[in-house]
């Protein structure tokens, strides 16, 4: 028995334990192939524990019938990292068999990736005798191996490596059913070459040409400043593109020029609704001694790979998509309109069900026609609810797979359709109030017809996100419309006595006139309280030094009144246009923003005109418009306004 340490630092071995249990089972596979093997069988073993029988791995067991280890080979195989034996077979194996996937001699510390323990038993021939030589690791002890003495033995040449999980370790990659599936993804180009070659997993044979679907697309990469470093010929991208079978699919792999996978990319590419996998292959990764980082070393070349794939995955949704619906509008069920939809909510909704319906075509494929009908209406109702139950009427009456669960989860993940949708609609009404506002207020010929209270103030009652996005949630307050009816000016009219009168609005005398409106909304937190009053001023009005008093005395009055207890005040005072000449200085101080007229302890007095507040919130709005791709003209958006507020505006203004 001897002690064989490896010329590397713990920290340096440490990093190739941390790889993903299906990456460093693969990687096992791969020294078997790189041994001539031709049959090589895993064998995850389980035990289940607790009350509700949660499995987890005990063993994982890598068995192949390759050429073997001697004692000798042993020795210098297991003695250092960045040295292997197999850099000097030119990229073939031993006997010239097939391509050689590794050479970098690190494989071997990738089980610590699966088990703190791990045994290799090796069996050689050399003549007509064989011997079998028994090779133990153990994480503990990362920087070195113990090498048995070897015996000879009748055994059948081939190599045998055992890895001893511990309990608590986390292999759940290793427990998923689509395991099998997962490792035929990596292996694909290998396997597809070397026909010869029979890789099997629990006893199941791994066979990628019974998951693909069609023929692989070979996409050569355009020369790239990466791709030129060496001389080497330019890299190929091959594009597979599985069957519904396939339930998680790698997206970009990295391999040498045979198409042997040596690294997968951390951003999949492919799309939840169909599954396909990239191998970019080139021969300046297969010279690489670390891939790990990969993205910064040929970030170019990645990049051009990266969009070619995401290219033909969106061809080939758009393909299955289009086919899906054709099927389910030609059979009449398909749950929405066919007609362009103008509404970008609505639209947005349907491309939605259109992407679940791809994911879910194998549930919408099965049964008759009103089984059909049914499994599309509850996918819509599903998609706009996610209501109570939803994943036992996706399981039950979709018969929808986990994994199909898993994946329409992963969209809803945060919010269901229908909030999003909510969510979206709420964005587009913002944008279309804020347009017609802006059209209302400062329109030639229109601005002089519309007044304030009885008009505009409804617009904007149950609008107060427009004074900034803390109003959205804030109230009228009973209490705060007593104290304001004491304190406010004759020509000034509070939002409650708006409200009491039906809307109509006359002076003392009887006549109608066109007053200022006082609009006040609190918000109530635990340890503050926050009160908003704004004064609304009719478009005749130009904001002056008589207005600025006003508001100033309401601030001080209002603010210091017993009865409202401790208070942050907020008192806005908005109009169409300011008397620059005479209040400019004082909205435009040294050190304040604009508008900023008294920053007191518990209080703040502003001064805004309607554009500005438009302005600042359609800027607030922007990301929002920019990701729904919004772009309606302002008359569009003023007709959208006067369908649902047409009560609210002058009779001239919805007949204009």
């Amino acid at each position: 028995m001897v002690w064989q340490p490896v010329r590397a630092g713990r920290d340096h071995l440490g990093q190739f334990s941390n790889q993903g249990a299906i990456d460093a089972l693969t990687e096992l596979i791969w020294n078997s192939l790189d041994a001539e093997a031709d049959e090589v069988d895993v064998v995850v073993e389980t035990q289940t524990m607790g009350p509700e029988n949660l499995r987890y791995v005990t063993r994982v067991i890598v068995l192949d019938n390759g050429h073997g280890m001697d004692h000798e080979r042993a020795l210098s195989a297991f003695a250092s990292l960045g040295d292997s034996w197999k850099k000097s077979l030119k990229g073939r194996t031993v006997n010239g068999k097939r391509a050689l996937h590794g050479r970098q001699g690190r494989g071997r510390f990738y089980v610590y990736s699966l088990g703190g323990r791990a045994r290799w038993s090796s069996v050689a021939e050399t003549g007509d005798q064989r011997s079998r030589v028994e090779i133990v690791g153990e994480q503990s002890k990362i920087d070195g191996f113990t090498v048995e003495d070897s015996v000879r033995t009748d055994e059948p040449v081939g190599t045998k490596v055992v890895v001893f999980a511990e309990q608590g370790r986390s292999l759940t990659q290793l427990l998923r059913g689509d395991l099998r599936l997962q490792l035929a993804a990596r292996l694909a180009a290998h396997l597809l070459a070397n026909e010869d070659i029979v890789v099997r997993v629990n006893g199941e044979v791994l066979d990628p040409r019974s998951l693909i679907e069609g023929e692989p697309e070979d996409v050569v990469v355009e020369e790239t400043s990466d791709a030129r470093h060496g001389g080497q010929p330019p890299p190929t991208l091959t594009i597979v593109d599985w069957t519904e079978e396939m339930r998680r699919a790698p997206g970009l792999l990295l391999c040498n020029e045979s198409g042997m996978a040596l690294l997968v990319l951390d951003k999949p590419a492919s799309s939840a609704a169909v599954k396909s996998t990239g191998y970019l292959k080139w021969s300046g990764f297969g010279q690489n001694a670390d891939l790990t980082l990969a993205t910064m070393q040929y970030p170019d070349l990645i990049a051009e790979a990266t969009r070619l794939f995401e290219q033909h995955v969106k061809a080939r949704l758009g393909a299955v998509t289009a086919t899906v619906v054709s099927r389910l509008i030609a059979e009449g069920i398909y749950p929405y309109a066919t007609v362009d939809i103008d509404d970008p909510i609505k639209q947005t909704e349907r491309d939605m069900f259109d992407l679940v319906a791809v994911t879910a075509r194998s549930a919408l494929n099965a049964g008759n026609r009103q089984q059909r009908e049914m499994s599309a209406r509850l996918l819509k109702l599903a998609l706009e609810e996610r209501p109570e139950g939803l994943d036992k009427i996706l399981s039950d009456t979709l018969d929808l797979t986990a994994e199909d669960r898993d994946q329409l989860a992963d969209m809803l993940s945060y919010s269901s359709l229908g909030r999003i949708v909510g969510a979206a609609t709420e964005v587009t009404r913002r944008l279309d109030l804020l347009s017609t506002l802006r059209y209302h207020i400062y329109g030639a010929g229109v601005s002089d017809k519309m007044r304030e209270v009885d008009q505009l103030h409804p617009l904007i009652r149950d609008n107060t996100w427009i004074f900034g996005e803390d109003w959205h949630l804030s109230r009228s307050e009973a209490s705060l419309t007593k104290v304001l009816r004491d304190n406010v000016h004759d020509e000034a009219l509070l939002e409650a006595q708006l409200i009491e009168s039906g809307g109509e609005v006359r002076r003392n005398d009887g006549r109608t006139g066109r007053l200022d409106l006082v609009l006040q909304r609190t918000i109530r937190a635990p340890g503050q309280t926050a009160r908003l009053v704004v004064e609304l001023k009719r478009p005749s009005c130009r904001l002056g030094e008589g207005e600025l008093s006003q508001i100033r005395s309401y601030a001080r009055a209002l603010s210091q009144h017993s009865g409202m207890g401790p208070s942050k005040w907020t008192f806005l005072l908005v109009g169409s246009r300011i008397d620059e000449d005479a209040i400019g200085d004082q909205i435009n101080q040294s050190g304040r923003p604009r508008g900023l007229l008294l920053p007191k302890e518990n209080y703040e007095v502003w001064v805004a005109t309607w554009g500005e507040l438009i302005d600042q919130a359609e800027r607030r709005l922007d990301f929002y418009k920019n990701q729904l791709q919004y772009d309606i003209s302002q008359e569009s958006a003023v007709e959208r306004v006067r369908s649902r507020h047409s009560e609210l505006l002058p009779p001239e203004l919805v007949e204009d």
